[in-house]
């Protein structure tokens, strides 16, 4: 099944006290109607036509995982972001738990010019294979992930370690439970390079990989145009094969 993300801009919602003038979701709620998002047919860029970047906004809009269900894929739940996993001088984009106690972690890229994401996409699970992963990596991931966001608070950060633990407990995970998926993860993009494409298929069929690969596509109204005050932007989740 097909995901979709709907965005939208509008300055008339910032007002007088400021804000933001977006808001996204994977529903378009208050945004608009399903029809009005399908309508639109013009396919635009999100780093060179929306002026994306991947920490700034994409990653942000992947963070917005928290408060939604099975995003980007059926059975994830976001641990951190910007995550130092071990010892090397590097961080995973986003690290997911699946619901089998399987740790994923994910490279996102923006612009589809990137050669080397399943390069990094592997030196991650190297660095993450030599650690000791149970219950408490978890939640002290978790912590360093809600410190980097500003949630510095014992009992904030008490009260979302004991959603982790319910959330482990309602699927029955135990640390022998917690692992790291092998040679498995997910690299998401606004296309892939065909250098890059031929590796992951390699990988995946010949030296035993399960790298997936999702394309972002972006799609705006035919007379869309940056300026506008108020525009609506349909995202397209198309895996590739």
């Amino acid at each position: 099944m097909a995901m979709h993300l709907y965005f939208l801009k509008d300055e008339g919602l910032v007002g007088t006290s400021g804000g933001s003038p977006s808001s996204f979701g994977v529903r378009p709620g208050g945004m608009g109607s399903y029809d009005e998002y399908f309508a639109l047919s013009r396919k635009i860029s999100l780093k060179n036509d929306l002026r994306w970047g991947e920490v700034g906004q994409l990653q942000k809009v992947f963070r917005g995982a928290e408060i939604w269900s099975n995003f980007p894929a059926a059975g994830l739940r976001l641990i951190a972001a910007e995550f130092r996993a071990g010892d090397e001088d590097q961080r995973v984009d986003l690290l997911y738990l699946r619901d089998d106690g399987g740790l994923y972690p994910c490279e996102l890229k923006i612009g589809g010019a990137s050669l080397d994401a399943h390069g990094q996409l592997i030196r991650y699970i190297s660095d993450l294979h030599n650690q000791t992963i149970n219950t408490q990596w978890l939640i002290n991931a978790q912590n360093r992930y809600l410190t980097s966001k500003g949630v510095t608070d014992s009992c904030a950060q008490d009260i979302e370690n004991r959603k982790l633990r319910d959330y482990l407990l309602s699927k029955q995970l135990e640390d022998r439970h917690i692992h790291l998926l092998r040679n498995s993860g997910i690299i998401v993009d606004e296309d892939f390079k065909p250098q890059g494409l031929k590796a992951v298929r390699y990988l995946n069929e010949q030296c035993g990989f399960s790298i997936r690969l999702l394309r972002l596509d972006a799609f705006a109204a035919a007379d869309w145009a940056f300026t506008q005050p108020m525009f609506r932007v349909r995202i397209d989740f198309v895996e590739v094969q």
